[in-house]
């Protein structure tokens, strides 16, 4: 069990070294998936871990649609074993619709989310967790985007205590992590997860800002300059990015100087300043992101970082005709996998389209015996990569 953690975090000076160094390295990882590994083992040595796993999920709580999950031993794939889990134990895991339920970023024991009948005949915690490393675990739950749950699960040797100096070193991660996570859930939206600086300004769908290290704007893509011009939660005022809000505003220009000037990035929502439900007028999701000096690169702008933006309601939108050309479906079972595609759980489906819960779910059978997939996160990417782009945060794969 974790011991109760003062108000100051209760890290040593002698670890916070550590904890700046994975905290860059989750910077990194923003731009470059395959830094996660290198996090993550890094996060292991800080706190004595055996390992991690990372996931997102989607679709109703009761239960899980994995969109990505990445399992670790001290930095290197599990493979088989998560895929064992996604496939045959993560449905019937009594912590994955509990943990959906807390607040974001609290720190749960194994022992305190499975009850005490559980963890006598849980499936997961006697046989599972045991057979690929230990139940001596700490959960989270952080809020991704469009209403996904990203959930973190760090694993220590059976037997070994949890010190409140390393509660205190993984609560301090809590937002960097989550930040990673939602940086590479806007890049996979925009079809952006292997783009260049260069590139990024060509993304449509995407706001991208490039800052200096006085936080100053240098350049703004298509997408930025309607979102800044229209205003309603942003804008360029003397060469400055500010919010409408007060309140926001002096978030953002803590983000901005953490990013330009310490190279630590972040993400926050900026609401609007518009009333009513105009074009434009909703939320926007703003990610500082630092940009290393690159010394071999003739660029001399001093791009110190980048801000990407992004609208949480404007989600994908799919043609069912498109699908139904695709994959000859029959107009429902083209209608349901364009809804899946479009984020939409059975419960809206059933709400929109006026079926029954069981013939959603039978067409959704369907769905997945005519396209050869055995997930539901699979079909969504299979339907999105042929229509609009693969919008899912998909790990690299």
């Amino acid at each position: 069990m974790v011991k109760k953690v003062d108000s100051t975090g209760g890290l040593g000076i002698a670890v916070r070294p550590r904890l700046e160094k994975v905290v860059a390295t989750l910077q990194e990882a923003a731009f470059d998936e395959d830094r996660w590994a290198a996090a993550s083992r890094s996060i292991d040595d800080a706190c004595d871990l055996m390992g991690s796993h990372l996931a997102v999920l989607a679709g109703q709580r009761s239960v899980p649609d994995f969109r990505f999950s990445r399992g670790l031993f001290h930095g290197e794939p599990m493979g088989e074993a998560e895929r064992l889990y996604v496939q045959e134990y993560g449905f019937r895991d009594e912590r994955l619709p509990r943990l959906r339920d807390l607040p974001a970023a609290r720190l749960v024991h194994n022992r305190q989310i499975y009850t005490a009948q559980e963890r006598r005949t849980s499936a997961v915690y006697c046989s599972f967790l045991p057979r690929v490393g230990s139940n001596n675990q700490l959960n989270v739950r952080l809020d991704g985007h469009h209403d996904t749950d990203i959930v973190w699960v760090v694993t220590k040797t059976a037997g070994l205590d949890w010190t409140s100096e390393h509660a205190a070193f993984l609560e301090r991660l809590l937002p960097h992590v989550a930040h990673f996570v939602r940086v590479r859930q806007a890049l996979a939206a925009a079809d952006a997860r292997d783009s260049s600086l260069a590139g990024l300004l060509e993304r449509a769908g995407l706001g991208v800002v490039f800052l200096d290290r006085q936080g100053g704007v240098l350049e703004v893509n298509s997408r930025a300059g309607t979102l800044l011009a229209a205003g309603h939660c942003l804008t360029e005022r003397e060469g400055r990015l500010r919010a409408p809000w007060r309140s926001d505003d002096a978030r953002l220009g803590r983000l901005l100087s953490a990013c330009c000037e310490d190279g630590v990035g972040g993400t926050m929502t900026l609401r609007s300043a518009v009333n009513g439900n105009g074009a434009g007028a909703g939320p926007l999701v703003l990610h500082a992101c630092p940009v290393p000096p690159d010394l071999t690169s003739f660029d001399t702008r001093g791009i110190a970082a980048q801000v990407l933006l992004t609208e949480p309601e404007a989600g994908p939108t799919v043609d069912p005709r498109l699908v139904a050309e695709a994959y000859d479906l029959t107009r429902t079972e083209s209608q349901v996998a364009a809804l899946l595609a479009e984020g939409r759980t059975v419960g809206e489906i059933m709400a929109s389209t006026g079926r029954k819960e069981s013939t959603v779910r039978w067409h959704v059978r369907n769905l997945h015996s005519k396209l050869g997939v055995h997930r539901q996160a699979d079909l969504v990417r299979l339907i999105l990569a042929t229509t609009v782009g693969t919008p899912q945060f998909n790990g690299g794969e």
